[in-house]
């Protein structure tokens, strides 16, 4: 009987590639975890069958085959903020500077905000006689999401593509696992959520941020594999859930239609066409060097629609869904430079 194999014999690590589609060479050593409690929520390599037929019979003659791509779902626990590039966030000129606890910043205005940052991801498995290693390269993240409710942790998403993968059989042995002591799991009880900046909201039982850079894999005639990737519209969107015990958000949707040179429209107290920031914070709470905080701020916060359900006997909540123009994320954790591309 053959053994069947569980996730505790694979491991997975990412590097930033130097050219995209070059597999990050020095993997081995700069190899990174994104998070705690990594998941493979789903994955696939397709060479796009293409059945030919022929005249004069009803059976498929033969196969061309296309495009050459991969897709990849993955699925871990916040804690290390460096998959944050991937996502499109660009690395501060300061990032990293100062002492212990280091702050580390990211924009989407620094450095080249335009140009995609692909990766590398390497997943082993042992198989007894013959091991499992397959390096996929020139991945590039879709969207990323970031959500947290009430008793859980704060959860990250990945939808990715990568352009081509390569397979060995020897398994690395100087992995790189996430440390708690550079990282902390984040969960509900250390996240609080401003809107705007500096008005907390109380009671909120779940929030969901997700970041889309709307990429892309470039092909060309001559190669089934993709050369380059681009990046489109950055769209930031979102929604969050919490006690319904004023009006003070469902004014906030009021303002954004409310005409503000004949002062008509549904009543409200601000004139202002979107609210200015709203910011979500992890923050394990301890102090000094010990301290390990992720801090996402959003502004230019336009407002879609307020949602409540009110039941007998039950909580009412609101829910209310966003959309952003700007983001900036700030890390604090106790290490001075994040992974080196290679």
């Amino acid at each position: 009987m053959a053994l069947v194999y569980t996730g505790a014999f694979v491991y997975l690590q990412w590097a930033r590639e130097t050219t995209i589609g070059t597999a990050a060479a020095s993997i081995a050593t700069v190899g990174e975890d994104f998070g705690f409690e990594q998941k493979i929520s789903s994955w696939s390599f397709t060479n796009n069958k293409i059945p030919l037929a022929q005249l004069n019979d009803i059976r498929v003659k033969t196969y061309a085959y296309g495009q050459t791509r991969g897709s990849l779902s993955l699925d871990f626990v916040l804690s290390s903020p460096w998959f944050f590039e991937l996502v499109g966030f660009q690395r501060d000129a300061d990032c990293g500077t100062g002492s212990d606890p280091y702050v580390h910043t990211y924009d989407l205005t620094s450095g080249t905000p335009t140009q995609i940052e692909s990766f590398t991801v390497q997943v082993g498995q042992e198989a007894g006689g013959t091991d499992i290693v397959r390096t996929l390269a020139g991945g590039i993240v879709n969207s990323a999401s970031i959500s947290t409710t009430i008793g859980d942790t704060v959860k990250v998403s990945l939808d990715t593509a990568y352009i081509n993968e390569s397979m060995t059989t020897t398994l690395d042995s100087s992995l790189n696992p996430i440390s708690v002591c550079n990282h902390i799991p984040f969960t509900f009880a250390h996240g609080v959520l401003e809107f705007p900046n500096c008005t907390t909201i109380s009671e909120v039982q779940d929030v969901d941020i997700t970041f889309a850079q709307n990429s892309d894999h470039i092909f060309g005639i001559g190669d089934s594999r993709a050369t380059t990737a681009i990046r489109r519209l950055f769209d930031i969107s979102g929604k969050f859930r919490a006690s319904y015990t004023d009006t003070v958000q469902l004014q906030k949707l009021y303002a954004q239609q409310k005409d503000t040179l004949a002062n008509t429209g549904a009543g409200a107290e601000t004139l202002a066409a979107e609210q200015p920031t709203l910011k979500l914070t992890f923050n394990n709470g301890a102090a000094s060097t010990a301290n390990r905080q992720i801090v996402i701020s959003l502004t230019g916060i336009s407002l879609a629609d307020h949602n409540l359900s009110i039941e007998p006997n039950e909580p009412i909540y609101e829910e209310l869904n966003f959309q952003a123009r700007d983001a900036t994320v700030v890390a604090t954790n106790s290490i001075q430079a994040k992974p080196a591309a290679s």
